[in-house]
């Protein structure tokens, strides 16, 4: 799955994501986890500019413009 930097404030009302430890215990009280790393949002949550999240699936035009896609190296984990 796509790996996204943040350019833009962004805040998220919905849908999955795929986290670090360190993201989601931050958020703990927004999300609801699916399996290790991977989480559903209960409740909007916020990450700020520079934060790499892990979108499934392609994000709708609004926040396509507020973030990066980042291309993976040869060799890298995806996240998952």
């Amino acid at each position: 799955m796509p790996k996204y930097r943040v350019d833009q404030p962004i805040t998220l009302y919905g849908g999955e994501l795929i986290l670090t430890d360190a993201q989601a215990s931050a958020r703990v009280h927004s999300l609801e986890q699916v399996k290790k790393g991977r989480y559903t949002i209960v409740q909007p949550v916020q990450f700020k500019i520079g934060e790499e999240i892990v979108i499934p699936g392609e994000p709708d035009k609004a926040l396509a413009q507020r973030v990066t896609r980042i291309e993976r190296k040869a060799g890298d984990s995806n996240g998952e």
